[in-house]
């Protein structure tokens, strides 16, 4: 009895082996691709189309005093190289029709435009976005006149790619 269970050891063993033995000479040793400049135009030309999801900022909304609960949204935005400008969509936003001036900052490109409008109860002087290309960071924030700063929006962008059809 003793020898059978050892033979079923021994037999199970060998087939465990076998088997650790074939996924790994079969699996992929290829580690997971990481996000790079790559994954965004690593290059400063021509047009970047970009498609984002974002959210309000909870320490924004809790600053400028916003209680409305705005849900995730997904959007457009754009970066003109040539024209050394961008934009992106929405309620708060550095509009397609008044872009803002566009700032190369190593992985970082950011888009700032001048404003002078009451909004939250306060004076905004400036809007801008800063996207990281290597990670797809979004980060938008308004100057408010008395010197604060306050990030509103945040999330992911990734680049547009167009079909060859």
């Amino acid at each position: 009895m003793f020898k059978n269970i050892a033979i079923g050891i021994a037999m199970g063993l060998l087939i465990m082996g076998g088997i650790w033995g074939l996924v790994h000479l079969m699996g992929d040793s290829r580690p997971e691709p990481e996000l790079t400049a790559q994954s965004m135009p690593g290059d400063s030309k021509g047009v970047m189309d970009l498609i984002c999801e974002l959210d309000l900022d909870l320490d924004g909304q809790l600053a400028l005093g916003i209680k409305e609960n705005e849900p995730s949204r997904i959007t457009m935005a754009q970066i003109d190289f040539e024209k050394k400008s961008g934009w992106y969509q929405g309620k708060i936003s550095i509009s397609e029709s008044r872009t803002g001036t566009l700032q190369l900052m190593g992985t970082r490109l950011k888009v700032y435009r001048p404003a002078m409008f009451q909004r939250f109860g306060v004076m905004i002087t400036g809007e801008e976005f800063v996207l990281d290309r290597k990670t797809g960071s979004f980060v938008q924030s308004l100057s408010i006149s008395d010197g604060r700063k306050v990030n509103l929006i945040k999330g992911t962008c990734a680049k547009v790619i167009k079909p060859p059809f």
